[in-house]
């Protein structure tokens, strides 16, 4: 899970760095809350966010 998420996390990097990106930074994290539950967070900040969230889908189902 670990190494997903730190593939993923590079992925959004590289896509953020380009010049046609659809969002300008992007992460991914995890949290467990209240024990009982696993929390994966994946985030982008844009102002196009249909783009980007499209792109964010296909980059997490290539993983």
């Amino acid at each position: 899970e670990d190494l997903g998420r730190m593939v993923l996390q590079r992925r959004l990097s590289t896509i953020a760095s380009k010049a046609d990106a659809p969002f300008i930074s992007g992460g991914v994290g995890s949290q467990d809350l209240l024990h009982s539950a696993h929390v994966v967070q994946i985030w982008a900040k844009t102002d196009k966010w249909q783009a980007a969230l499209t792109t964010i889908d296909q980059e997490q189902r290539r993983i």
